[in-house]
Formats: structure tokens, C-alpha cells, sequence
């Protein structure tokens, strides 16, 4: 039986505890008895809150790891944190988040879908075309033609560039804790971000595809008649 005072196990036909001295009965012989062992009772204390996961230093960057693939030691990891630990936080100023993408700058949206961010490319192509067609209108088509169209691409692939890693750092933290507010299971967290992250060639080709065509539909909308003359 187990004395219910320092919880030490003593035989059944002992009166006081051998460690504390306290009394014991035959009902207490009964009552304490340690329940079975279930999945309830055994996770209780194993269990780690997805708050403190989060916060951990090891474990962001266990997180990113499985999510961001094989690029995440030999590149981003470097470039996120170069000066700072691992984190799931956007905001910090310790951090080199903001640094240089040389993908971003040369493959620009195709770089993006590659990398599964469909939103942020479609926002950027939008964007960028809206500058393009608000400056048609306001330069007409004599400034405008010096300027060139090229510049506006030249703007996209700087911009990409500059923030692509920022870019991709708050699209995998998104995702990241997206997918631990939906479940506590290790092993689906690791699966789900797997599947949510790493790389889409597909997706690349499809997304770059895309983009050229809003492009041009944007532009056949919305662009003024001289502009099909230059």
C-alpha cells in the first residue's frame, strides 16, 4: 500500500509508513492504489505547451528546418539568424531577416511559387502592374516610353531580392504556427509542415505562367490605346 502522506510504498500488512512514520489503514490500502497507467495520465506530465515549443530556440529551429527542407542549414538559417538564435518571431531587430535574396532578384515571381508563396507573388505581380498602368496614365506615352517598361521589371527583381528572405521567413512562420494551433501530435506537426513547405517546381512554372497572363490581361484592361502603339 501507498501512505497517502509522502506517497512511499509500504507491504500490505504494514501500521505506519517506513519513511514518514504516518498511519495507514486497510482503506487507504484500497484508495491508494495507483491508478492504471493510460494515455491520459502518461501524456499529462510529458506534454510540452505549444506556447513554451514555440518560444524555444532548438525547437524553431527544428521547426523551420522540417519546413523550410534541405535549403534551411546550408542557407536560410544563416541568413535569418546569423546574429541572433533561431526564433519564430518576425520582429526583432537582432535579426539579419532582412537580408539579400539572389534568387529573388533573378527568378523574381518564379522564385516565389518555387518557394510556395503564392499569395505574396500575386500581390506583388498585382502591385507592380498597378504602378505600371497609374504611371501610364499620369506620364503619357512620350515619358513613359523613356522611362521604358524594362525599369518596372527591374524594380520587381530589386524588390523581390531585398526582401525575398523576409518574404519567406514570415510566410514559413505563418504556417508554422498555423499548423501547431491545429494539432499537438509531433509527428503530425512534422508530416503537415513537410507537406506545407519545401519546394514546388510545379508550382514555379504554373505561378510564372500566371503571372504573365495577369499581367497581360491587366495591361489589355487597362492600359491606355497609345501603349499598344510603342
Amino acid at each position: 500500500m501507498f501512505c497517502n502522506n509522502c506517497n512511499q510504498e509500504n507491504s500490505s500488512e504494514a501500521g505506519f509508513c517506513s519513511k514518514c512514520g504516518h498511519q495507514l489503514s486497510d482503506v487507504q490500502a484500497q484508495t491508494q492504489t495507483p491508478p492504471p497507467l493510460t494515455a491520459v495520465n502518461i501524456s499529462k506530465d510529458a506534454q510540452i505547451p505549444k506556447n513554451q515549443l514555440a518560444s524555444s530556440s532548438e525547437s524553431a529551429d527544428a521547426l523551420l528546418a522540417t519546413f523550410v527542407g534541405e535549403k534551411y542549414d546550408s542557407f536560410y538559417r544563416d541568413k535569418w539568424f546569423k546574429d541572433s538564435e533561431p526564433r519564430l518571431e518576425v520582429n526583432n531587430d537582432d535579426s539579419s531577416i532582412h537580408s539579400f535574396n539572389l534568387a529573388g532578384l533573378l527568378l523574381g515571381t518564379s522564385w516565389l511559387c518555387y518557394r510556395k508563396m503564392y499569395l505574396v507573388a500575386f500581390f506583388i505581380v498585382l502591385g507592380i502592374n498597378t504602378v505600371d498602368l497609374i504611371l501610364m496614365h499620369l506620364l503619357g506615352m512620350e515619358a513613359y516610353s523613356s522611362i521604358g517598361q524594362t525599369s518596372f521589371f527591374v524594380a520587381w527583381a530589386v524588390l523581390t531580392g531585398l526582401l525575398g528572405n523576409y518574404f519567406y521567413f514570415s510566410h514559413s512562420v505563418k504556417n508554422i504556427k498555423k499548423v501547431m494551433s491545429n494539432t499537438a501530435d509531433p509527428a503530425t506537426v512534422e508530416q503537415e509542415l513537410a507537406a506545407k513547405g519545401g519546394t514546388s517546381w510545379v508550382g514555379a512554372i504554373v505561378g510564372s505562367i500566371l503571372s504573365v497572363l495577369l499581367s497581360m490581361g491587366m495591361s489589355y484592361l487597362f492600359a491606355p490605346e497609345w501603349y499598344w502603339l510603342v
